[in-house]
C-alpha cells in the first residue's frame, strides 16, 4: 500500500486531486506494448487502447517556442497508433494559453471538472439509499465485462466503446492495479457503478455512473459512500474525485469540498 496522506491542508487536498488523476492512467502501470516519456517538460503515454485515459499527456510546462511543434509531435503519433489523445491542463500547466494551442490543433473540450475533496472522518450519512439496493465488489472478469458495459451506458459513451474499456480495466487487475470496482444492483438488476483507486495516499472515486432509470434515488450518493468507507476501513484519510456538473450537488451533500479545477482536451481520431 502507497503512504497514507495525514496532512489535510487545502495545498495538499489539491495536489493529492491531481496526482491521483494521473495515476488512473497507464502511464506507470507496465503495461507491455506501451511507449511512455517523461521529462521536466511533458509526461505522456501511448498504448494501442483506443480510450482516450489510456494515452495520456500530462504535466506540461512548454515554452511558447516548443508548444505547437510538441502538440504536432503528439498528435501524429497518436494517429499511426490510431488511439484517441487525452491532453491534461491543470495547476502549472504552461504555456498560460496551452488551451488555446491545443483547440487550434483540432483537440476539443467540455469545460473540464472541478476537484473535491474529504476527509472520510466527515462522510455525510446517506438519507435517501434505496432499501432494495445492494452493492458488491466485482471480483471476476465476466462481471467486471457487466460493470464496462453499464458504467459506459451511465455515461453515454457508444456501446461499442465497452469492450475498449474492459480491455483497459483488464489490464489493471492483470497488473495488480490497486483499484476495486463495485456494482450497485436493485431488485437482481445492474443499475450503477462506481470505482476507487488507492493511489499517492488517497482514494480516488471514480466511475460514477447510473441507468437512466436509476437516477435521483440516492444511489448515485450510495455507490460513491461504499467504496470511501471501504477506504476508512483500511485506515485512508481523505478521498478525492473529479466532479462533473451533474454529480457535483451530489458530493457536496456527502462532505465533500472543491480544491481545483481540472481541464481536459481530446483528440479523437477517425478509424482506419
Amino acid at each position: 500500500m502507497n503512504n497514507i496522506m495525514t496532512e489535510l491542508s487545502d495545498q495538499a487536498m489539491a495536489d493529492a486531486i491531481e496526482l491521483n488523476w494521473y495515476a488512473m492512467t497507464p502511464f506507470s502501470h507496465g503495461w507491455p506494448n506501451t511507449e511512455r516519456y517523461q521529462s521536466e517538460e511533458i509526461s505522456w503515454c501511448l498504448t494501442g487502447i483506443p480510450v482516450p485515459h489510456c494515452n495520456p499527456v500530462f504535466r506540461a510546462r512548454l515554452t511558447p517556442e516548443k508548444v505547437d511543434k510538441t502538440i504536432e509531435y503528439l498528435a501524429a503519433k497518436a494517429r499511426q497508433r490510431n488511439v484517441p489523445l487525452l491532453w491534461y491542463v491543470a495547476r502549472g500547466s504552461q504555456p498560460d494559453d496551452l488551451g488555446k494551442h491545443l483547440l487550434d490543433h483540432g483537440f476539443v473540450t467540455h469545460g473540464g471538472t472541478t476537484g473535491m475533496a474529504i476527509d472520510l472522518q466527515e462522510i455525510k450519512k446517506n438519507e435517501h439509499q434505496p432499501d432494495d439496493l445492494i452493492i458488491s465488489e466485482v471480483k471476476d472478469s465476466e462481471t467486471l465485462k457487466t460493470w464496462c458495459q453499464v458504467g459506459c451506458t451511465g455515461f453515454g459513451i457508444p456501446e461499442r466503446a465497452a469492450g475498449a474499456v474492459f480491455q483497459w480495466f483488464s489490464k489493471d487487475v492483470e497488473h495488480k492495479i490497486p483499484v476495486k470496482f463495485y456494482l450497485g444492483r436493485v431488485n437482481g438488476k445492474v443499475v450503477a457503478t462506481s470505482a476507487v483507486l488507492f493511489a499517492e495516499g488517497v482514494a480516488g472515486i471514480y466511475w460514477v455512473a447510473a441507468l437512466p432509470e436509476a437516477r435521483n434515488r440516492g444511489i448515485g450518493f450510495a455507490v460513491t459512500e461504499k467504496p470511501l468507507l471501504v477506504a476508512r476501513e483500511m485506515g485512508y484519510r481523505a478521498g478525492i474525485l473529479q466532479a462533473s456538473t451533474m454529480g457535483a450537488p451530489v458530493y457536496r451533500r456527502m462532505g465533500f469540498k472543491e480544491y481545483s479545477h481540472l481541464n481536459t482536451y481530446m483528440l479523437t481520431l477517425k478509424p482506419k
